[in-house]
């Protein structure tokens, strides 16, 4: 089992980070829309979730379910267990959730630019009605602060809380349903 610690910056320039990461020598690694539908326990109230799953499918065909457990806050990061696996049927997965009981209970799209340098991946996140954001995956908080240092955007907001809090806290939008 993996562990992710990541961050989100926000107020970044999406294509001045670009540039950056380009400049640096980064590989990107896809460049997609991503439809994600989310499902947890009937009956957990929001925040309550002690996991919950995903079904993550890309422009380019890809699917994938993870796992993921409740979220520990690492200062500027956030780590969190996550069991993925791709997987060819997303519909007939999503079918088995649902008759074991679970409810589906989130939509989003979300186009995505990733790039990869060194120990991190670097993914731009663009939500329908809100800014771009910035998520650096990296082995440590600390290795997250020297990436932030690298792209000179370490004086940036960031946050830790997960997207549906930034969604609906900061933007004011409806993370249930974000669709372009």
């Amino acid at each position: 089992m993996a562990y992710e610690i990541e961050t989100k910056v926000l107020d970044i320039d999406s294509l001045d980070i670009k540039q950056k990461l380009i400049d640096l020598g980064a590989k990107k690694i896809q460049e997609t829309r991503l439809v994600v539908d989310w499902y947890r326990i009937l009956g957990i109230k929001e925040g309550e979730d002690p996991w919950f799953l995903r079904i993550r499918s890309n422009s380019s065909g890809g699917h994938e379910v993870t796992w993921k457990a409740k979220s520990d806050i690492l200062g500027v990061a956030r780590k969190h267990k996550e069991i993925n696996f791709e997987i060819n049927e997303p519909e007939k997965l999503a079918d088995l959730f649902e008759e074991l009981g679970l409810e589906k209970y989130g939509h989003q799209e979300k186009d995505r630019t990733s790039f990869v340098y060194k120990d991190w991946q670097f993914d731009i996140d663009q939500y329908p009605k809100m800014p771009a954001f910035l998520e650096i995956e990296g082995k440590s908080e600390e290795s997250v602060r020297e990436a932030m240092k690298i792209l000179g955007i370490e004086k940036n907001p960031t946050w830790a809380k997960g997207e549906r809090i930034l969604i609906q806290d900061t933007y004011g939008l409806d993370w249930y349903d974000m669709r372009f």
